[in-house]
Formats: C-alpha cells, sequence, structure tokens
C-alpha cells in the first residue's frame, strides 16, 4: 500500500527529544514504514501558543535546521518537490501561522525554508486570528487576511485544522486556490474537545466544492467517546466526508506524535491494519488509494 500523510509532528518532538527519524519509540520512524510502497509525509513544525515574534521565528529555525539534517542523514527520504524516485517523501508544514513572526516577511523566509503549507492557528489566538479554542473567536485579523493572500502568491497552502468557526468562513470569503483541513474530523462526536475542533457538515461541503482535502485525523478525543476511537470511528468519518462531498475529498492526516491515540491504530506500522479493515468494510481497492495516498498526491501536484 501507499500513505500519504497531511499532518504529524514528529521533526517537532524528535527536535526536543533529540531523537533520529530513522529509529524513534514515537509513533514515526523510517524503519516501521519500510513496508510501505511509496510514503509521503508532512512533517509540521509546531509552534507553541505561548510563543510570538521573534520568538517564534527562532524555534521555527531550529526545528527547522534539525529537520535538515534529517533529510541528510537518511538517502531513502527526500523532499516531496524534487519528484525523485525515493522510496519516502517529506513535505515541510508550519502548525500555527505565528512561525512567520507577525510579519509578511516571515512568509517569505517560510516559503524559501520549503513550507508548503501552513495550519494558521492553533488552539489559541495570533496574529493570523482565533484559533478553536479562543475566548473570544474574532475571526481572522487584517493581518491574518493579508497573510492567507501572500501565502497565495506564494503556493503555500492555507490549513483550516485548529482555525475558529468565524476564521474558517473569513477564509472562505477571500481564498481565491482550495485550502484544507490537514487533520481533522466530522461533527459526529459530542465532548468538548470534538466540538471545536471538527467540521461541520457545511465547512466539509465547502472544502470539498472548492477543491481542498481534508486529513482524518486519529487523536481519540475527535474520533469518539470512551473506546470509541478505533477501526470503526475511523471508518465512520471516512464515509461521512465521502457522504457530503465525495471520495476525492478524503484523505489521511494522522497526527501521530502529537494527540493520544486509540492503541490499535498508534504508530506507522499499524496504517496496513486500518488499511486492511477498510477493505473488509465495503471499500474497495481504488477508493482505499485514494483515501491513503491518491488524493493527497493529486492535491499538492497541482497545488504546487
Amino acid at each position: 500500500m501507499r500513505l500519504f500523510d497531511l499532518h504529524c509532528d514528529t521533526i517537532t518532538e524528535l527536535y526536543g527529544k533529540k531523537g533520529q527519524l530513522k529509529h524513534n519509540g514515537g509513533h514515526i520512524s523510517l524503519d516501521r514504514a519500510e513496508y510501505l510502497e511509496e510514503y509521503v509525509q508532512d512533517f509540521a513544525v509546531f509552534i507553541p501558543d505561548e510563543l510570538r515574534g521573534e520568538e517564534a521565528v527562532k524555534y521555527f529555525d531550529g526545528v527547522y535546521s534539525f529537520y535538515k539534517e534529517q533529510l541528510l542523514e537518511n538517502e531513502n527520504l527526500t523532499e516531496y518537490k524534487d519528484r525523485k524516485n525515493s522510496k519516502f517523501k517529506s513535505i515541510l508544514s508550519v502548525e500555527g501561522g505565528a512561525g512567520a513572526g507577525g510579519k509578511i516577511e516571515g512568509f517569505y523566509h517560510l516559503r524559501d525554508c520549503g513550507v508548503k503549507l501552513i495550519t494558521l492557528t492553533w488552539n489559541g489566538r495570533n496574529e493570523l486570528g482565533s484559533g478553536c479554542f479562543d475566548d473570544e473567536d474574532i475571526g481572522l485579523t487584517d493581518f491574518g487576511r493579508e497573510a492567507v493572500k501572500e501565502m497565495e502568491r506564494l503556493k503555500i497552502v492555507a490549513d483550516v485544522s485548529h482555525l475558529s468557526k468565524k476564521g474558517f468562513y473569513d477564509l472562505e470569503k477571500i481564498a481565491e486556490k482550495p485550502f484544507i483541513a490537514s487533520h481533522s474530523c466530522c461533527d459526529i462526536v459530542d465532548n468538548y474537545k470534538a466540538r471545536h475542533r471538527n467540521l461541520t457538515d457545511d465547512q466539509i461541503k465547502i472544502i470539498a466544492e472548492r477543491e481542498g482535502i481534508i486529513g482524518v485525523n486519529l487523536w481519540e478525543k475527535l474520533l469518539g467517546n470512551g473506546n470509541d476511537n478505533s477501526f470503526e470511528a475511523v471508518r465512520r468519518h471516512i464515509s461521512r466526508i465521502i457522504e457530503i462531498g465525495g471520495e476525492d475529498c478524503v484523505a489521511m492526516g494522522t497526527d501521530f506524535d502529537g494527540c493520544d491515540i486509540n492503541e490499535d491504530l498508534r504508530g506507522i506500522e499499524k496504517i496496513k491494519d486500518l488499511y486492511d479493515y477498510l477493505g473488509c468494510h465495503g471499500f474497495d481497492e481504488k477508493l482505499l488509494d485514494k483515501i491513503f495516498f491518491a488524493n493527497g498526491d493529486r492535491f499538492f501536484i497541482n497545488f504546487i
């Protein structure tokens, strides 16, 4: 099987723990991904909500340097834009638009570092606007609107995962290019986290109509309640997206190394088990390849 994963926090986690991408005890390591025929991974540089301005830029630069070191140390891993024949390919993203340091010029720096995707906010408020857990939803700021326009010019994808509801609709009004939800689920789960983070049917429909994509998140809080956060829960979220937006919209956005995940799904080696489960529950090989690889691959080839 092939895998195109729209979001993980592995590079940020390894940077903090001084680990190595080839082998580690986290959710993703290259040695445990060897079974995949082809593997594209979006590696997110996560910017904590307490970092702003130059502090956020400095933090990004540190994680970015570590990311480049890992590329050099792993010959079987190349950047996605190179279109080489290596088995593993990577895309660099930033989780939290604060990584630009509150300046439009900061987006040029991120572009020059190879960033292809920016999750506009994390849970709180930053210079671009409100995150999904902001006490007062102000939507996008004037700077945020300007930033989205500049991102489109720089061919950086806007990601609405973690963005507030008002921010989402502000983005819809001004965006001229497709935008995505790299690691989100559907509004079919009733708990505090899910109500704030998951996408409504209307949001899913809008992303699909704009030819964006949605990566299904494996975080147990977004998938379900209690023990209802394993294979069957993933199937329900995927099926809901297909029902609303069509099969060309749904993808995987595991959020590996960034959240708590049911043991059945915890780790890159478990993706094969999920693939097999879906195959036994009504998903044919063509649809499975779309979900796990082709939709993400098509979007980034066309966008970038």
